[in-house]
């Protein structure tokens, strides 16, 4: 069957266009399902950077995607690690090239990444009876800027697969209030008054 295609019509634009409203962002608040704030690989598989390629080839495919953080594969494809826009423009890279002897374009991204095993996880089923606020309380907890987040695989009993990351930065963004991660707080109300400088 030889289907033809046809080109949409196209035309030029006389004036200046406004852009198109966006829909009001979805208010969460302390008591909502923590589940809002995945970043769920089921939905949306993220890029990952190849482990061996230079941090300088890294800082330009993230400053091109604008993205804080990509996971890191290895050559076999498997997900080994993170890896931050943070650590890449820190003192890390150049401060692992001189003690090396090496140029600072010698440095690999599996050098300056967070290996997944260094990074504390949650599971889903966790994830999806948890609040915001008790995501809050896991973050100061743990002191990291990522969770990680697994989930059983049902075509591998006894495995687990990595579902998705809930990352702080998005957790304030989504709040809009500071978190202070040093600081230990059980209750979101203590939250909000610790960053509103009340206690």
């Amino acid at each position: 069957m030889n289907r033809q295609f046809h080109a949409l019509p196209v035309r030029s634009l006389a004036r200046t266009y406004s852009l198109g409203t966006i829909k009001p962002a979805y208010n969460i608040g302390s008591d909502d399902s923590a589940v809002h704030l995945l970043a769920d690989f089921c939905q949306h598989r993220p890029p990952a950077l190849d482990s061996d390629m230079s941090v300088s080839e890294a800082r330009l495919w993230m400053k091109m995607a604008d993205t804080a953080y990509k996971l890191v594969e290895n050559s076999m494809g498997e997900c080994i690690g993170l890896i931050t826009i943070a650590a890449i423009n820190g003192e890390l890279p150049l401060s692992l090239a001189s003690r090396r002897g090496v140029e600072p374009g010698d440095i690999r991204v599996k050098d300056v990444m967070s290996k997944l095993s260094s990074l504390p996880a949650i599971h889903y089923r966790d994830l999806c009876k948890a609040t915001v606020g008790d995501l809050v309380s896991t973050f100061r907890t743990v002191h990291e800027e990522y969770v990680l987040v697994v989930d059983d695989d049902r075509s591998r009993p006894g495995e687990e697969y990595l579902r998705g990351i809930v990352s702080a930065g998005q957790l304030v963004e989504k709040l809009r209030i500071p978190i202070d991660l040093e600081h230990r707080a059980t209750s979101f109300s203590e939250i909000v008054s610790v960053v509103q400088g009340h206690v």
